[in-house]
């Protein structure tokens, strides 16, 4: 699979399907052996390293437990890894990226469905994050909840929304009612390069969990 065919699948895919979980799983099936060779070659994708560097200006840190969401093939956890963390777990929806993850410096891994909830505890986490998830077909806004369960009051939540679902999917909304209704606290909020090579741009946030309860968003 070209990572031309993989993107187009992504965007023919329909978020508003009760459930597609299965055909992403397909798709990673089938792109897991090149994944990382066409993130690099053929997208540019510089999220991954972008939001480390990002998440490690703010974390107060290194041994910080944290949670890499819909991890893939690890390349989060190569360079936490790189960033001086070193414990950090890894979930994600298919079991043919997660082979690839192994070795990547992560404490365990288990396969999840963001959509579906973490098999994870409430603030069992003292941060998450979750990079390149937040795009064509697969979660909608509706997964930040669960990023913001599972992670403990002050901890700290990064992820990246591609540019052309943010407003689409109503990831902006999503972020505005996190913020005004108390649940976090914004410690960064930019559009950065994302797939250089596609000349697509992300969202990069990262979010302080100010709010105990955490309900109400």
């Amino acid at each position: 699979m070209t990572a031309d065919k993989g993107l187009s699948l992504y965007t023919n895919l329909d978020l508003d399907e009760a459930d597609n979980a299965a055909e992403i799983q397909r798709i990673y099936q089938e792109w897991a052996a090149r994944y990382d060779q066409d993130n690099d070659e053929a997208l540019g994708t510089v999220s991954q390293p972008t939001m480390v560097e990002l998440f490690a200006r703010y974390a107060p840190h290194p041994q910080m437990t944290l949670l890499d969401v819909g991890c893939g093939t690890g390349l989060v956890g190569h360079y936490l890894g790189q960033a001086g963390f070193t414990h950090f777990d890894g979930t994600d929806l298919s079991d043919d990226m997660l082979a690839y993850a192994a070795p990547r410096g992560y404490r365990s891994l288990f396969p999840a469905n963001l959509s579906k909830g973490l098999p994870v505890a409430d603030d069992a986490y003292d941060g998450c994050l979750c990079v390149g998830v937040f795009t064509h077909g697969h979660v909608g806004p509706e997964g930040l909840a669960e990023l913001t369960r599972i992670t403990r009051f002050g901890g700290l939540i990064g992820f990246t929304i591609n540019e052309d679902v943010l407003e689409p999917y109503g990831f902006d909304k999503a972020i505005e009612r996190y913020v005004e209704g108390g649940h976090w606290r914004l410690k960064c909020h930019q559009i950065s390069d994302y797939m250089v090579k596609k000349g697509v741009k992300g969202i990069y946030v990262i979010a302080e969990v100010i709010d105990a309860a955490k309900q109400g968003a």
